[in-house]
């Protein structure tokens, strides 16, 4: 049996749903369902596509799958892990009986059914700087939800701290190689990472050697705090997680992110220019030595660290394989270079002027204006106008693009546009991560709600340049 990856579950048809975002953790449709406790014995059908596999095996929507080929079925990773390419045998419980149902598939077709939600998994950390506990009252609720979950971790790159992890979780990694995984380290020392956690002790070199000695690949990510882990508390962090590599295949060093809804909460503050220098060089050191030793880089700030320093963002060959580019490492640098290359897809001049919007936060802004200028000296006719959105709804600490509320972006539009009589552009462009998969704000304003009210074409960039410059998809 192969080792599971993430695209299998679109690609099997057995899910058919959106992965979660890290930045809107809520319930994917079909999917997950955030819970305490697991899921009863097996997963039942929630749908099946007609002509497929599964409806010419007899399944029906509502058979609760209990096992597939002998082993007993816990979620749905059970049955990617265990589906062979000419299929599978399933013990189906229906009407309060069980028979078994034999599933025939040819290889690369898909079975053709829609399992039930999976629970995820509740943390129980109480983390002193943890981003949901920010958020202000009255959005919906699955915006409060935490996950701990190891599964979602591999799936969609979800950071979890390994905390209450127990033997069975562990064997079902190593069983079904589910690699890699990625988790929040933030300090080595089992008392400092307690208190930034919010419990006694919590141990984690124990945990990353045991999932390393199993084959297990990990990402691993430290949320600087200033005053807990950073300074010399950072740098033996750093040394005791290097000999972890090639196991612990890269690690982040991640400035904390403060909104301005704290109350209750423990006082804790950003880091200052200063700090974030002195953090760069720690990791620059680092940086060379591994590059001597590995021949990797192998640790990288984020982009928020390199902006809060005031210093400019690496070349592209300094990310390598951008391996944490989900955590904010390299994403600046990677949208630069794909513009950049973009470049020669374009004409030298458009048929018609083209006014375009580009809304954004404000960590971003001074590299979009950058890359704004140079498509529109490259284009004869294009005009790209930037908008820098201030965060009310979470803070003005809050700069990044992907946090951003609907309330907010259109506030900010509508303003240009008051202050602009005449100059309507033909589209507004939104950035990539900051609505989910239903078109939804963090705030629920939705993305038709913007072009409403402003009366703009509203669209979420989808990284296609060509598109977006010439309002014609590319060749």
């Amino acid at each position: 049996m192969t080792q599971l990856v993430a695209y299998q579950l679109p690609k099997l048809g057995v899910a058919g749903s959106s992965p979660v975002s890290r930045s809107h953790p809520r319930p994917s449709r079909g999917f997950l369902i955030m819970s305490e406790k697991l899921e009863e014995r097996g997963i039942v059908i929630q749908a099946i596509t007609p002509g497929s596999p599964a409806e010419d095996a007899g399944l029906r929507v509502g058979d609760r799958l209990l096992r597939i080929d002998g082993h007993e079925i816990e979620d749905m990773l059970d049955v990617l892990f265990h589906l062979e390419p000419d299929g599978a045998e399933f013990e189906v419980e229906r009407n309060g009986a069980t028979e078994v149902i034999e599933l025939v598939t040819s290889p690369g077709e898909k079975p053709g059914m829609e399992l039930g939600a999976m629970d995820m998994r509740a943390c129980h950390c109480k983390c002193t700087f943890c981003f949901i506990d920010q958020l202000p009252k009255g959005l919906r609720s699955p915006l409060y939800l935490k996950d701990e979950d190891y599964r979602f971790s591999f799936l969609f790159g979800n950071y979890l701290t390994l905390v209450g992890m127990n033997s069975h979780d562990y064997q079902r990694i190593f069983d079904m190689r589910l690699s890699p995984l990625y988790v929040s380290i933030h300090v080595t020392d089992p008392v400092i990472r307690g208190r930034l956690l919010g419990i006694k002790n919590a141990p984690i070199l124990p945990n990353l050697n045991r999932l390393i000695e199993g084959g297990i690949q990990l990402h691993g990510q430290i949320v600087l705090v200033p005053g807990e882990n950073d300074g010399a508390v950072l740098e033996q962090t750093i040394r005791d997680l290097a000999p972890l590599y090639p196991g612990l295949a890269s690690l982040s060093v991640v400035p904390v992110g403060l909104t301005e809804h704290r109350q209750d909460l423990p006082s804790l503050r950003l880091m200052n220019k200063t700090e974030a220098q002195e953090t760069l060089d720690t990791v620059k050191d680092f940086q060379q030595e591994m590059l001597e030793k590995n021949g990797t880089r192998w640790i990288y700030p984020a982009d928020e660290l390199l902006l809060q320093a005031g210093i400019e963002m690496p070349p592209d060959e300094y990310y390598e394989e951008y391996p944490q580019i989900e955590n904010g490492v390299g994403l600046l640098r990677w949208t630069i270079h794909q513009a950049e290359e973009a470049m020669s897809m374009l004409p030298d001049q458009l048929e018609s002027e083209r006014r375009i919007l580009w809304v954004t936060g404000g960590s971003a802004y001074a590299a979009l204006q950058s890359i704004a200028s140079k498509f529109c000296q490259r284009v004869r006719g294009l005009y790209i106008d930037v908008i820098s959105v201030e965060n009310h709804l979470l803070g003005q600490s809050v700069t990044a693009a992907g946090l951003l509320g609907g309330l907010d972006v259109y506030a900010a539009v509508d303003g240009w546009l008051k202050d602009r009589a005449g100059q309507k552009p033909a589209a507004l462009y939104l950035p990539p991560d900051c609505l989910n998969s239903d078109g939804m704000f963090l705030d629920d304003w939705m993305i038709k709600d913007i072009a409403a009210k402003t009366g703009v074409p509203s669209f979420q960039f989808d990284h296609d340049w060509k598109a977006m410059i010439t309002g014609r998809a590319a060749a």
